[in-house]
């Protein structure tokens, strides 16, 4: 060193944290930055406490709410008109599936007639409306001056019809007559020109042979809509009471828990005439307990005839489908057959176990904690603000939730992944100055404006891939609705690759270099380094990076609530693949949707709050098993 160069002064930095170095107060300036950052991370800690805290006190009570909503269902009736009620519910879809069916089969058949009936009546109908103000007058004119008016109106319609464009579906002699035909309407002709007549008859003759040849479908469609009004009009009539009797308990419950509230603010009153107010109110709002025994016996006495008139609806169904026919014409309508005709069987068995389920229903039997928890964790109806009964079953939020975690994960874990691998290992540094910062701004992107690109933009071009001919082999195609699981997958791919390709490039840089120098010394290539020892070595923190790439997705909200398609149902998985190309619902997104609209300590508020305790515990399970991992398979430091 050279003894002419003088030291540099300390910097007031260096001299704080000098060891043994005292401040004014006698404190040794380490342990006060010690202490600082340690009480920076005991709030981080405290704040998480109270989050959860805070989520565990609003949605704590549920069950028991839940719990008593499910009681006043069974004893007030309503669970007993599902019973019959929820199974013919299968009746709708099932009858929807044979019109659709039909409807394909007759179309060869009538659609030619009913096009052309249509076109001429629709050319009459433009020709009565551009000529409304000659009719008018006509009407409304003295005898005298009707010669002259119907003058002007046979002119102008038959100017009109000159001028009318006609249907390629008719002939040119077709044409002329339709012409002559519709130049002389006035209002005193009210019969039909004799063409529209004709192109009537001929539509109803295709239409009654069309139906002749489809006659085992039109049959079990008919016995689908006329055996269910039977049964569906007892159960009207006894939802009608079972309903006033779920009305006057709810009013009960409500009233009484006003009367309970009056009664302890008195209790704490000081003031007597205060006190006194409170009992009075109290007093005043007492009403009696609804008796439940006496409001289900309506019920209980027809129940014996619902139950006959399901056995009657199997029985009409039954012999419906021994007429069935097996295939038809077109493999469209044949695919909708066979949907039926497999879904009857197990529609007919559900109805038998529904009229067996009625003779054996107690309307007094008490109804367990354990259904609460069971209806909410499994159930797979999210049904709120309904007349009827709101049922609280997050399974199809958290299906919704992780399929389209799923898809996210598998569309952004490659991208994220190997553009970390490139970067680190074969990038210039020119390329790794552009590289890092244009994939990190995408976390710069407000979620809301990736929402809109879905709606926009991601969500008709994956519909316009779905008609090409070329992709109808890929399960799903072509896709009937473009917000679906797929479409919000896509862009929370695009989301969460960011958060995977920082961490994986971290865990990448923390592999020990003497592991790629030992490699290079036995005489390896930079792609065997790479491959066989630098990402083996890395792979827990690859792992870890996924995983909290996997929490930012789950927790993402206003993506999913706009490109989801909000669909509050199971994915239907026997469609395969195609399953991805359905709308679904999230954990996240019924929180935003719903919580802003409900009153504060109501079972739905409670209900909410519990998806939330449910999306925390995912959130930190995932945290937390990439802590795991990463500590886990930690490399040893030098």
């Amino acid at each position: 060193m050279d003894p002419t160069q003088s030291t540099p002064p300390p910097t007031l930095g260096s001299k704080l944290l000098r060891k043994g170095r005292r401040s004014a107060l006698g404190v040794d300036p380490q342990q006060l930055i010690k202490a600082f950052f340690g009480a920076n991370s005991s709030i981080a800690i405290i704040v998480l406490v109270l989050i959860m805290a805070f989520l565990l006190r609003e949605g704590a009570g549920f069950l028991s709410t839940y719990h008593h909503e499910l009681e006043t269902y069974r004893k007030s009736g309503l669970e007993l008109c599902d019973l019959a009620d929820q199974p013919l519910k299968d009746q709708q879809a099932l009858a929807s599936a044979l019109r659709r069916a039909l409807s394909i089969e007759m179309d060869p058949i009538t659609k030619t007639a009913r096009e052309r009936r249509d076109a001429a009546f629709l050319l009459k109908r433009t020709i009565e409306e551009q000529t409304t103000t000659p009719r008018t007058d006509l009407e409304k004119a003295a005898p005298e001056a009707q010669p002259k008016l119907r003058d002007v109106l046979k002119q102008k319609t038959t100017e009109v019809a000159r001028a009318a464009e006609f249907s390629p579906l008719f002939t040119f002699e077709e044409k002329a007559q339709l012409q002559s035909e519709l130049s002389a309407l006035t209002p005193e002709v009210s019969d039909l020109p004799p063409t529209l007549l004709k192109l009537a008859a001929e539509f109803t003759t295709k239409d009654q042979q069309a139906k002749k040849q489809f006659a085992g479908i039109i049959l079990t469609g008919e016995t689908f809509e006329e055996a269910t009004e039977p049964v569906t009009e007892v159960i009207d009539e006894l939802k009608e009471h079972a309903l006033e009797t779920k009305e006057l308990a709810t009013e009960y419950d409500t009233l009484e828990t006003g009367r309970r509230q009056l009664l302890d603010a008195a209790a704490s009153a000081k003031d007597p005439d205060r006190k006194a107010e409170l009992l009075k109110e109290a007093e005043a709002s007492k009403v009696d307990a609804v008796n439940f025994s006496e409001r289900i016996k309506p019920l209980l006495e027809r129940r014996e005839e619902l139950a006959t008139k399901l056995t009657d609806y199997v029985a009409a169904l039954e012999t419906a489908f021994k007429e069935m026919p097996e295939r038809s014409n077109t493999a469209e309508a044949t695919a909708l057959v066979t949907q039926v005709r497999t879904a009857i069987p197990k529609h007919l068995t559900d109805i038998k176990k529904a009229a067996k389920d009625l003779s054996v229903w107690k309307w007094d039997e008490p109804v367990s904690y354990f259904r609460a928890v069971r209806s909410f964790f499994f159930g797979s109806q999210w049904i709120t603000n309904s007349s009827w009964q709101d049922f609280y079953g997050v399974l199809p939020l958290l299906s919704g939730s992780l399929c389209i975690s799923l898809v996210a994960l598998l569309l952004a874990t490659p991208i994220s992944i190997t553009a970390a691998i490139y970067t680190n290992q074969f990038a210039s540094d020119r390329e790794k100055e552009i590289i890092k910062p244009v994939i990190e701004f995408i976390q710069a992107i407000p979620s809301v404006v990736l929402g809109f690109i879905g709606i926009a933009v991601v969500g008709d071009l994956i519909k316009g891939f779905s008609q090409w001919e070329i992709l109808s082999w890929i399960p799903g195609f072509p896709i009937q609705e473009r917000l679906n699981i797929f479409n919000a997958g896509c862009l929370l791919a695009f989301m969460a690759v960011p958060t995977m390709f920082s961490l994986a490039e971290d865990a990448l840089n923390n592999v020990p270099r003497s592991y790629s120098e030992a490699s290079d010394a036995l005489g390896a290539t930079k792609l065997q380094t790479v491959f066989r020892v630098i990402v083996p070595a890395a792979i827990s923190g690859i792992l870890a990076a996924i995983l909290l790439g996997l929490g930012r997705v789950v927790g993402e909200t206003m993506v999913v609530l706009l490109v989801a398609g909000n669909r509050i149902a199971i994915p239907d998985f026997s469609e395969g693949l195609g399953a991805v190309f359905q709308p679904a619902h999230t954990l996240t997104g019924i929180i935003a949707q719903e919580l802003g609209e409900v009153s504060r300590g109501s079972a739905h508020w409670q209900a909410l709050f519990m998806v939330g305790i449910l999306l925390f515990i995912i959130s930190l399970s995932v945290n937390w098993c990439a802590r795991t991992i990463a500590r886990r398979f930690e490399h040893p430091k030098a």
